[in-house]
């Protein structure tokens, strides 16, 4: 398999699982089913999990779609789910009041006495997988390549 089509498709698997596991895990009891939480928090929970949906959606539309320029769609892609990832790591320091921790606050769980976040160490792993994945979907230095099979390849050196 061409290292550009495993890089699409990894990030295709990124941007699926991104936009499913949002609603699975968020529409519970612990975010927007919370009763605790007041009617327009669980609001904007739900409207981001739609962004979320539908920029991921995008994202694997762009990745796919014929293009004189395919890497712009691997590139956009990652760019969408580095935006959604990313603020896992900061959002707590703009947002003192905020915790990435969606359980009850005793105990906040723990690892070798150091608090562990599982949200925060999920967002990590996906913000590897989408390096990795726009890695293998760049194209080689200085050569234009055709996304798609059986396609002619340009060899032509970027100007």
């Amino acid at each position: 398999m061409a290292r550009i089509k495993l890089g699409r498709l990894l990030m295709t698997l990124i941007l699926v699982l991104q936009a499913v596991l949002g609603f699975a895990l968020d529409w519970r009891g612990n975010h927007l089913l919370n009763p605790l939480w007041v009617p327009h928090a669980r609001f904007h929970g739900a409207l981001l999990l739609f962004l979320l949906a539908g920029v991921s959606a995008t994202g694997a539309w762009l990745l796919w779609r014929k293009s004189q320029e395919p890497e712009a769609g691997v590139k956009a892609a990652a760019l969408i789910s580095a935006s959604f990832w990313t603020p896992f790591f900061y959002i707590t320091f703009l947002l003192p009041s905020s915790s990435p921790w969606a359980g009850s606050p005793n105990p906040v769980p723990r690892i070798a006495g150091h608090v562990f976040y599982p949200n925060v160490a999920t967002a990590g792993v996906f913000l590897l997988l989408t390096a990795m994945a726009w890695l293998l979907g760049r194209e080689k230095s200085g050569v234009h390549q055709e996304a798609h099979e059986g396609e002619p390849l340009d060899v032509t050196p970027v100007t």
